[in-house]
């Protein structure tokens, strides 16, 4: 990756993070109970249940990078995306928004220090990833913040 590009990345992930973080804050107590999903397909999710699976899936993604980056080959075939994140929000239930503003940041240090770590040849590195897709750690890295970014304009339609 050229320095440019990695630049451009650096600068999305900023953008979309500083706009999930003002908008979050903005939000009310009772705003953050809002339906997001609420049908067949998936189950009641929350703004701030949004919010959590944001958190996780920056700290699940650079665990997979890292272990791409490693020689891994990414999650199993028989993955299965639906029932990981459903299970991610059970677990993270006890967290509070301050505790997933600590956790966002927290996550963001590490994907930093993680992007920093990496040499030019890195970058191109595969693995699957969570949607069965075959990406490379740059592709990985950019979807992350357009995944946040997705997010964000579902939560502002509800709340």
């Amino acid at each position: 990756m050229t320095d440019e590009a990695k630049q451009a990345l650096l600068d999305k992930l900023t953008k979309t993070r500083s706009t999930l973080t003002a908008y979050a804050d903005s939000l009310a107590p009772a705003q953050w109970e809002t339906a997001v999903y609420s049908d067949e397909s998936q189950s009641e999710w929350t703004v701030l249940d949004l919010l959590r699976h944001v958190v996780d899936s920056e700290q699940s993604m650079t665990a997979l990078m890292k272990q791409i980056h490693s020689g891994g080959s990414g999650v199993p075939e028989d993955f299965n995306l639906a029932r990981w994140n459903a299970r991610r929000i059970e677990k993270t239930e006890h967290k509070t928004y301050a505790d997933l503003r600590a956790d966002l940041d927290k996550n963001r240090q590490a994907l930093l220090a993680f992007i920093d770590s990496l040499e030019n040849d890195d970058w191109e590195k595969k693995g699957r990833h969570g949607s069965m897709r075959i990406l490379s750690i740059a592709e990985i890295c950019n979807l992350i913040a357009n995944h946040e970014q997705s997010h964000i304009h579902e939560m502002k339609k509800v709340a």
